[in-house]
């Protein structure tokens, strides 16, 4: 489906080691441009724990590629 080819789109466009919000994502991901923040979030929770991790620092919400 469309979801999955922009969830392959995010995660090759995370570097390892990168940390990255939900609003870096949209602004550097042209398959996200179009979506909302919460649509992004959306996207991403399924692969938490999986392909991705989520990074808490001074309270705000990063994600980034685990391997």
């Amino acid at each position: 489906t469309a979801n999955d080819s922009i969830k392959a789109d995010i995660l090759d466009f995370m570097a390892d080691g990168g940390k990255y919000t939900i609003t870096d994502l949209i602004k550097s991901v042209p398959s996200c441009a179009d979506l909302t923040n919460q649509k992004v979030s959306a996207l991403i929770k399924p692969l938490l724990g999986i392909s991705i991790e989520r990074v808490e620092d001074k309270r705000k919400a990063f994600f980034k590629k685990i391997g």
